[in-house]
C-alpha cells in the first residue's frame, strides 16, 4: 500500500473570514438584532396597541413592520454602521418585503406556512450565506425584514401568553 503524503494547509489569521471573529459581529448585527427588534415591536403591538383597537388589524407582525419603517433611520444607522448604500434603499427593502408579509398575514391562507415556517427556512439560508458579502442596502433591508417578521411573530405570541 502506498503512503499518502499529507501537507498542512496554511491559514491566514488576518484574512480568515470564516472565523468566529468574522461572523459573530455580522450575525449579531444582521440576524439577531432585527429579530430582537421585531420581538419588541410585536410584543408592544400585541400588549399595548392591539387591545385598544376596535378590530384586530393590523396584526402584531404588520404593526412591527409599520414601526420598523418609522424607525428605519435608526435601524439603518446602528445596524449598518459602514453606511453602505442609501437609507432609501434600506427602507425600500424593509417596505417591499413588509408589504408582502402583510398581505400574507392578512390572507389567512397559508399565513403560518409562508409567514412562519417558510420565513424561518429562508432566514436560516440567508444567515448562512449572506454574512460573507458586502451587500447593497436593499438586500440588508430584506434580510432585516425577514428577521423582524420572525421576531414579531414570536414576540407577539410570548406577549399574548405571558402579559
Amino acid at each position: 500500500m502506498a503512503e499518502v503524503e499529507v501537507q498542512p494547509v496554511s491559514t491566514s489569521a488576518e484574512k480568515e473570514w470564516n472565523s468566529v471573529a468574522g461572523w459573530l459581529p455580522e450575525s449579531f448585527r444582521h440576524a439577531i438584532s432585527p429579530m430582537l427588534i421585531g420581538a419588541l415591536f410585536g410584543a408592544f403591538w400585541q400588549s399595548i396597541v392591539l387591545p385598544n383597537m376596535a378590530y384586530s388589524y393590523p396584526s402584531p407582525v404588520q404593526g412591527a413592520f409599520i414601526l420598523a419603517l418609522l424607525f428605519s433611520p435608526l435601524m439603518y444607522k446602528y445596524l449598518l454602521p459602514n453606511n453602505n448604500g442609501d437609507l432609501k434603499e434600506y427602507a425600500l427593502g424593509l417596505g417591499i418585503l413588509g408589504l408582502a408579509y402583510s398581505f400574507i398575514w392578512v390572507s389567512g391562507w397559508g399565513a403560518m406556512f409562508c409567514g412562519g415556517y417558510l420565513s424561518v427556512l429562508v432566514w436560516v439560508w440567508i444567515n448562512t450565506t449572506w454574512w460573507q458579502y458586502e451587500l447593497p442596502s436593499f438586500r440588508y433591508g430584506i434580510w432585516h425584514a425577514i428577521g423582524i417578521d420572525i421576531g414579531a411573530f414570536g414576540g407577539a405570541v410570548l406577549a399574548y401568553i405571558y402579559l
